[in-house]
C-alpha cells in the first residue's frame, strides 16, 4: 500500500545561504536545542554552554541536519526574557557551533549542518547571523518585532515563518478562533511572505510552518496536519513541528502518553504529506522512522 508514496512526495527545496537543500525522499531533521531553564519538555537540561554544546553534538550524530537554538520559552505561562538575557544564552552556543561547522566542512565549503536560532527579537537574530547562524526561526512569522523583516533581509538569513495567534505565553488562552483554519493559516503566512520579500528576502529562502499547537485547538492541529500537501500549492517548503506538544495529550486515549510515539507518527504523516523539514527533540527516533519509510519505498 505504501509503495511509491514517497516517490510522489512534493517536498520543495529550501535555500540556506548559497546552498539549495536537495529534495530528499523523507524530510530533513531539525533538532531542538533549548538553552532555557523553563522550556516545556527539556527546560533546564541544556541551559549551560557545555551542556548545550554536548547535546548539539549528540543530535548531529543521531541524524540532525539543522540545529534550532532557543533562548526563550514560548510554553503557556512562560515569562518573556530581555534581549540581553537571550543574547547571553544563545550567542555563545551559536559561535561555538559555527566554529565546529567550519572545522568539519572547511572554511569555504558548504556546511555539513546548519544553525537556526528560534527567536522573535531582531537584535538576537542579527547578532546570531553575525556569529555564523544560517536560519532565523520566528514563531511570530516576523511580526512581533517590527525590525525583524529588515534584519532578515539585510543579513541574508533563511527564515522559517511560524504561524501563531494570541500573545506570547498565552496563545492557548486568548487567540481568535478559526472559521477555516487551513485557509486562514495559509493566508496569514502568505501575507508575511509579502512583508519579507518587500524587505529584500529571497523567495527561495522562505520556509513556512503552520504552527501546530500555537494558538489552536486539537481539531485545528489535526486539520493542519492533514493538509500539509495542500499547503505546498503556495510554492514554499513546509516545516512541521509537533514534538511532544501538549495538544497530543488532549487526544482520546493519549492523556497519559509521554508523547514520543505520537510525535514519531506525526513525523511520518508530515513526510507522506510532503514536508521538507521536521523539528523534533528526539532525533534518533525520528531519523529511524524516516529510514524505515525509505526502506519501505525501496530507497535502500
Amino acid at each position: 500500500m505504501l509503495k511509491g508514496l514517497l516517490n510522489k512526495s512534493r517536498a520543495l527545496p529550501w535555500k540556506i545561504g548559497n546552498t539549495i537543500l536537495p529534495c530528499t525522499p523523507t524530510p530533513l531533521i531539525m533538532g531542538i536545542v533549548n538553552v532555557t531553564p523553563d522550556s516545556f519538555f527539556d527546560g533546564g537540561l541544556h541551559n549551560t554552554l557545555d551542556a548545550a554544546y554536548d547535546h548539539s553534538q549528540k543530535l548531529l550524530s543521531e541524524g540532525a541536519v539543522i540545529l534550532d537554538i532557543g533562548g526563550e520559552s514560548s510554553r503557556p505561562g512562560s515569562t518573556p526574557v530581555s534581549v540581553q538575557e537571550e543574547l547571553d544564552r544563545v550567542c555563545p552556543l551559536v559561535e561555538r557551533l559555527s566554529m565546529l561547522s567550519k572545522e568539519i566542512s572547511g572554511k569555504d565549503a558548504a556546511p555539513t549542518f546548519y544553525i537556526s536560532v528560534d527567536t522573535v527579537k531582531a537584535k538576537v537574530a542579527e547578532e546570531s547571523m553575525r556569529l555564523g547562524a544560517h536560519i532565523i526561526n520566528d514563531i511570530s512569522a516576523c511580526s512581533m518585532d517590527p525590525d525583524m523583516p529588515a534584519v532578515v533581509g539585510r543579513t541574508g538569513a533563511s527564515v522559517v515563518l511560524n504561524h501563531m495567534r494570541g500573545s506570547f505565553g498565552k496563545m492557548q488562552q486568548d487567540f481568535k478562533p478559526y472559521e477555516n483554519v487551513v485557509q486562514e493559516v495559509r493566508d496569514e503566512l502568505l501575507n508575511q511572505v509579502c512583508v519579507l520579500m518587500a524587505n529584500g528576502v529571497e523567495q527561495q529562502k522562505i520556509c513556512l510552518d503552520p504552527g501546530i499547537g500555537f494558538g489552536k485547538t486539537v481539531q485545528d492541529n489535526i486539520d493542519l496536519m492533514k493538509s500539509v500537501e495542500d499547503m505546498l500549492d503556495d510554492g514554499y517548503p513546509i516545516l512541521i513541528g509537533t514534538s511532544r506538544k501538549s495538544y497530543i495529550g488532549k487526544m482520546p486515549g493519549l492523556e497519559t502518553s509521554d508523547r514520543l510515539i505520537p510525535t514519531v507518527t506525526a513525523g511520518i504523516v508530515a513526510a507522506l504529506g510532503g514536508a521538507s523539514i521536521i523539528r523534533v527533540h528526539d532525533v534518533k527516533e525520528a531519523k529511524e522512522s524516516m529510514l524505515y519509510l525509505e526502506a519501505m519505498n525501496g530507497s535502500i
